[in-house]
């Protein structure tokens, strides 16, 4: 069936941003609550969140609000009907029986409860419905977690099966099937690990900033942490979870911790419930975030954690031999860490089959919904089955069938590739099983593994997908997060592109492995070279990046840009020359180098400027216009929230696409590389640099002394955007009528770039950036 319009019963936290999600899709919804004016202060509330829910405000126009007590009949008209109201068990079966006389025959009807058992809610519905009710358990924000478990119980095999398809494709959402058991699976042990950490840091007498330290991306998992998380939770949402689990987990082994503790009822009872009280765990005054001690419950001062576990993961940049080598620190901190990822993944091994018939579910549920970065048995696959299992002996701990099995066949591994493809390790029988795939994806870790790797150095690789299509590859060993653009990277971008000419290729796609796409050039590397003065190294890493932006542009064969994730200075100068870029729809785009004191030195002065020159040329505006909407984006530094934000901002080109699907993005890439490599004509030499000249930068300088005098930027904000001024408006060469050639403005670009980096100011702007990872203002 295809879904052209859906339902969301109500507009609360979840319902309003549901409706946004499916808008984002470009999705119409109707939005109910109880009344209109009620759906209408919902939606307004997903309207003003930050981060937003929405990819562009224009996406409001997608949902259409309605109340349920004049207007349910319109439910009729949609084929997927969600409810997300209040969780609790009555409110929703008397909303049902209102609604179900106006469902479509063929519709689907889910509930996006996060806890509430599937067969307690349809447990009075007729046999046809309950083949066509289930759970979608979507995670909050839902726009930036992809998460959604799904409890199918008796719904019909098909039905499931399309709207997954359709989740996956059309949403991005990542799947699993979840056991009809108490909170599903993420909640479940996401909710054990909260509480565990809670428990262990009364044991070991830490502050809360110190667990938060050693409980975020230290050991792969979100940088919220442990507290920080659940102030955005709620502490009131916490305990209540934490009540229904110790309410309904009777048979659980470890029952006794979900009672939530004493201090946590006092908190809830003060008023401190968390981020949307402005106190809970953390408490803001002023301009310092207190903590709380749980000591005495009173805030206090934060400090800085000095703990070894810290000093040791810094240094390790592989998650799996980080988690390895802090769990043998030998103080306090790494019997912490040890006792709560022993425990935790402990609990996690025993959750199977009870909450979810396979491993990979459970890794999945907490990658996908709790922002960890390996899943607990892909963490214990990289300590080693033998090592964990020591672990657990050393500690007088009973092994887990599973694992006493693997043990016993000499099995080592939860996931291998074999025949090029990914598998999974089934818990049953331990036979390796095809992982489940995400319809037309093309997945880079079963390519490589098929020997397609034509070369590769320290950072990069590039890879043959077949059909005369190739993959270049950004990968930083020394910083994956960030994947910064070296020498390296630069060496074979332009080794792959002298071979691919020379045996004819179709066309090459421009992408990363990581999470980010790049950050930016090696902002380490710039200081260095300008600290020492050596101009003619910085000087020709600048020219080789705009000669290579130059050759990606007119290259003879289509070259895509695939980014994702952060794509910033570097990276938006790598992908802005491509002949078209298939986007994720969260690619965080920028030209953010005024931050740091310089301006774009490797050609994205010039792509800005001829993105809003094409962008405005049917209007015939003139060349002052352009020049000064690519000021607004190149002197703000301003970064897209979205894909979709990017192209006002003259990021991205009419004709660039947009895909929710991170798993279909290489796929997507591939497709449109092989359309345009049919005839494909390199563009001719860009005839349209039109700009303003001296008048023109006059005008700027005029306005930029303005702001100086109100105020609003420092003197030396004034010095650099002058600069970049003079850039834009071409320098002496430009008249307002002759169009200039694009090496004189990339020639201007780098000259202006390189001067910058000489300047105490600019370097000092580096230095800060580089340590405490925001911008100065000096």
């Amino acid at each position: 069936m295809e879904i052209k319009k859906i339902g969301v019963l109500g507009a609360g936290v979840m319902g309003s941003q549901l409706s946004a999600l499916f808008a984002n899709a470009g999705i119409p919804s109707y939005l109910f609550d109880l009344n209109k004016e009620i759906a209408e202060k919902g939606l307004k509330k997903a309207i003003d969140l930050k981060p937003s829910p929405f990819f562009h405000q224009k996406r409001i126009k997608f949902i259409e609000i309605f109340g349920i007590d004049k207007n349910l009949e319109k439910i009729s008209e949609c084929d997927w009907v969600v409810e997300a109201v209040v969780e609790k068990k009555e409110i929703k079966l008397n909303l049902y029986e209102k609604l179900l006389p106006y469902l479509k025959k063929d519709a689907i009807l889910t509930s996006n409860t996060s806890g509430i058992l599937l067969k307690d809610l349809s447990e009075s519905f007729p046999k046809e419905l309950k083949k066509r009710f289930f759970i979608t358990h979507f995670f909050n924000p839902p726009r930036y977690l992809p998460l959604c478990e799904i409890i199918k119980g008796e719904a019909e095999e098909k039905l499931v099966k399309n709207l997954v398809e359709f989740l996956q494709v059309e949403l991005g959402k990542g799947i699993v099937f979840a056991k009809d058991t108490p909170n599903f699976i993420a909640n479940r042990i996401g909710l054990y690990s909260i509480l565990k950490t809670i428990e262990l840091t009364k044991k070991y007498k830490f502050k809360i900033e110190e667990v938060d330290a050693l409980t975020g991306k230290l050991i792969g998992r979100a940088k919220s942490a442990t507290y920080r998380t659940a102030d955005i939770v709620g502490l009131d949402t916490l305990y209540n979870v934490s009540v229904n689990s110790y309410n309904f987990l009777t048979e659980d082994e470890e029952r006794g911790l979900f009672k939530p503790p004493e201090f946590l009822k006092s908190l809830i009872d003060k008023g401190l419930i968390g981020q949307k009280a402005g106190a809970g765990f953390y408490k803001k005054e002023g301009k310092e975030i207190l903590s709380l001690n749980l000591e005495n419950l009173e805030y206090e001062k934060q400090k800085k954690p000095f703990l070894e576990a810290i000093g040791v993961g810094k240094r390790i940049v592989d998650t799996k031999k980080r988690l390895e080598a802090i769990i043998s620190c030998p103080d306090s901190s790494g019997k912490f860490l040890k006792e709560l990822l022993v425990s935790t993944l402990l609990y996690s091994v025993k959750r199977v089959p009870e909450i979810a018939d396979e491993v990979y579910e459970v890794d999945n549920a907490m990658k996908w919904g709790f922002g960890w970065e390996i899943g607990p048995f892909q963490i214990i696959e990289g300590l080693g089955i033998e090592k964990f299992s020591n672990i657990l002996e050393e500690e007088g701990i009973k092994i887990p069938e599973i694992i006493e099995k693997m043990l016993k066949e000499g099995k080592e591994n939860f996931y291998e590739i074999k025949d090029g493809k990914r598998k999974y390790l089934e818990a049953q029988n331990l036979q390796l099983e095809d992982m489940p795939r995400v319809k037309g994806a093309i997945y880079l870790d079963e390519e490589k593994a098929k020997g397609k790797i034509l070369f590769k150095n320290w950072n990069s690789y590039i890879l043959d997908l077949g059909d005369g299509i190739f993959l270049f590859s950004l990968k930083s060993h020394l910083q994956p997060e960030l994947n910064p653009i070296d020498l390296s990277i630069l060496d074979l971008l332009e080794e792959a592109l002298n071979y691919l000419k020379e045996n004819k290729a179709r066309g090459l796609i421009i992408s990363s492995d990581g999470e980010n796409f790049s950050a930016g050039a090696n902002l380490n590397l710039v200081l260095e070279l300008a600290k020492a003065k050596n101009f003619q190294l910085l000087g020709y890493v600048s020219k080789k990046f705009q000669d290579l932006s130059q050759k990606i542009k007119y290259s003879p064969f289509p070259v895509i840009g695939a980014p994702k994730g952060l794509t910033l200075g570097g990276g938006f100068e790598m992908v802005a020359p491509c002949a078209k870029r298939v986007l994720f729809s969260e690619c965080y785009c920028g030209a953010v180098e005024l931050g740091v004191g310089l301006i774009p030195g490797a050609g994205g002065t010039l792509r800005v400027l001829e993105n809003f020159i094409d962008m405005m040329w049917d209007l015939r505006p003139g060349p002052f216009p352009p020049v000064q909407k690519a000021f607004e984006t190149i002197g703000f530094a301003k970064v897209s929230m979205s894909a979709e934000e990017g192209f006002e901002l003259g990021y991205f080109r009419k004709g660039d696409i947009i895909v929710l699907s991170k798993d279909l993005q290489i796929a997507k890439a591939k497709e449109e590389a092989l359309k345009l490599s049919e005839n494909y004509k390199p563009p001719e030499a860009y005839d349209r640099l039109i700009l303003p000249g001296f008048g023109g930068f006059l005008a700027f300088k005029s306005t930029i002394e303005n702001f100086k005098k109100a105020g609003k930027i420092s003197e030396y904000d004034q010095f650099l955007a002058t600069k970049l001024a003079y850039v834009l408006c071409g320098g002496e060469k430009a008249n307002g009528i002759e169009p200039l050639d694009e090496q004189y403005i990339l020639d201007l670009e780098r000259e202006t770039f390189l001067s910058l980096a000489g300047e105490e100011k600019s370097q000092a702007r580096m230095e800060y950036m580089l340590k405490e990872g925001k911008p100065l203002r000096n």
